[in-house]
């Protein structure tokens, strides 16, 4: 049997198809047109065969067919979530959130099989993985029930919890992009026009006024944020003080200036 290479071809095709048509509206359904096409000959191919044991039959419904299913699942969620999505920033953080926790829930719902899946166990195989008549108390199970001869009592649930790490992907994904939107809209793009040296002055003045995050924050972190906000490198923090407390005149240089010149505003806007 090939269907390890068959399923190789799929997943290197569908990259493929995410690269070629990410910037277009029907991406998405580019890419479910594929997977129903895939998952048609699939079936067909193994229906053709005249000849497989017990543990070629486990393995296809085990690790085969799910992942097929699973993709199919999921494009056809993801078109539904982009359909309905609000199209406002915190609307649609929430909707995604919400969604994250339906696709959490689900997985805490079937984690005992989860378990099954992710430990490599195998002892229920036969049960789960044969053509048999449905389980009575597995609910996803019955409504599978369409052709026993290409379905398994855990076959779709297996499909679903693959889904289901997708579309987590998915989520997780839309939110980090969403959160990353939202800082660059909100930062404004400030330059630091002063030296490196007056930076790293005004990063020792700030840390030993304890003025940032309660007086917890050490020389590293606020050398990073303020760096990070003003778009320039801060260097050898420790070397660059070292030289400052060198100096041989005013060792606080940067910070008298920002004095003087806030008193002489000070006092211009008093006449």
């Amino acid at each position: 049997m090939e269907w390890d290479q068959d399923i190789n071809t799929f997943q290197l095709t569908l990259k493929r198809l995410q690269k070629e048509h990410a910037h277009q509206s029907e991406f998405n359904v580019i890419c479910l047109n594929y997977v129903n096409q895939f998952q048609n000959q699939l079936r067909q191919d193994f229906e053709d065969i005249t000849d497989i044991n017990e543990n070629e039959i486990i393995y296809f419904f085990k690790h085969i067919k799910p992942v097929v299913v699973a993709h199919s699942l999921y494009y056809r969620k993801i078109i539904q979530l982009e359909h309905e999505k609000p199209k406002k920033s915190k609307p649609l953080k929430r909707y995604f959130s919400k969604q994250l926790e339906l696709q959490y829930s689900f997985k805490l719902q079937h984690k005992a099989f989860s378990y099954y899946l992710n430990s490599s166990q195998s002892h229920l195989d036969s049960l789960y993985f044969t053509c048999r008549e449905p389980l009575p108390y597995d609910p996803d199970d019955l409504l599978d029930n369409r052709n026993r001869s290409y379905t398994t009592p855990r076959g779709l649930l297996t499909a679903k919890l693959l889904c289901d790490e997708l579309l987590t992907n998915y989520l997780k994904a839309q939110l980090k992009q969403l959160k990353k939107t939202d800082t660059t809209s909100e930062t404004p793009n400030l330059d630091w026009s002063g030296s490196r040296t007056d930076l790293i002055e005004l990063t020792y003045a700030l840390y030993h006024t304890k003025v940032i995050h309660k007086g917890k924050a050490d020389i590293i972190e606020i050398a990073r944020a303020l760096s990070s906000f003003f778009n320039v490198d801060s260097g050898d923090v420790y070397k660059t003080y070292s030289e400052i407390k060198s100096r041989k005149k005013s060792r606080t240089k940067f910070l008298n200036e920002l004095t003087i010149h806030l008193q002489h505003a000070m006092d211009r806007d008093d006449f």
